[in-house]
């Protein structure tokens, strides 16, 4: 039990400070007027039927994905770069109830919080707060010698054909909470999804006999770095950046 504790800390622990040095990052350019002006959002006369058509496309979300992992959309192929398109293609199909709100509803992709004004000092920042998260998740964990490796791994194709899949996370997270705080608020818009975050691990932490204690560190702290990244996002209004820094930590972790 402890072997396992020491492994949950040797991760959320450098994953945490990580993150919140990311988004600290973010916050001192606004200080100091380096980042991108902000793009206020329209609000809907309809705020809860904005948030209940969510919550479906969400369900729908979900069984698409059900119906990926049974087998029943674009299978795989022989040729290698032919899968990176089809699981491309296969993430945008799971993921396209969400546009499909958006056409329907007459919606703009600032209501996701994408935007492609300033598009250029989105990439480069986001690319500049990776690096730094990389450098600070892998340098806590003593594994110095990754952080070439996980640098030069993000450009290959068979990392750059998970972007879309990470990418498209951050899309419906942003299209989730702007449609929660229309009718909620921006304090419950970012409780409910942090609390539900945090609230997933704890099934996985009970199965591998970990202390009460220790659940409720682990819980505490990946329901307070949600938060900080949710709020982060919401200042930004923008998950481009986010995007880039969500993939490039991803790598970090080894998620693919």
């Amino acid at each position: 039990m402890e072997e396992i504790m020491q492994s949950n800390s040797f991760f959320i622990i450098p994953l945490t400070i990580a993150y919140l040095s990311v988004c600290g990052l973010w916050f001192l350019f606004d200080k100091k007027k380096l980042a991108w002006p902000v793009e206020p959002i329209e609000s809907p006369t309809k705020p809860w039927w904005e948030m209940g058509l969510a919550l479906v496309a969400c369900v729908v979300i979900l069984a698409i994905g059900q119906l990926y992992s049974a087998g029943f959309l674009i299978p795989k192929s022989s040729e290698q770069w032919l899968n990176h398109v089809i699981w491309i293609i296969n993430n945008f199909i799971i993921f396209s109830p969400i546009f499909m709100v958006l056409i329907l509803r007459k919606q703009k992709l600032n209501t996701i919080f994408i935007s492609a004004r300033d598009i250029l000092r989105k990439i480069s920042f986001g690319t500049l707060a990776s690096i730094i998260g990389v450098v600070l998740f892998i340098g806590i964990r003593g594994e110095w010698y990754r952080i070439i490796e996980v640098l030069e791994y993000s450009i290959k194709a068979d990392a750059l054909a998970n972007f879309p899949a990470t990418f498209f996370e951050n899309v419906a997270l942003a299209f989730l909470f702007v449609r929660l705080k229309w009718a909620l608020g921006i304090r419950w818009a970012i409780i409910i999804p942090a609390v539900v975050f945090a609230f997933a691990h704890v099934p996985g932490s009970l199965a591998e006999g970990d202390s009460r204690s220790h659940i409720m560190t682990f819980f505490i702290l990946t329901g307070s770095l949600t938060t900080v990244i949710l709020y982060t996002a919401y200042r930004s209004r923008d998950i481009i950046w986010l995007g880039v820094v969500h993939y490039f930590m991803d790598l970090a972790i080894k998620a693919f």
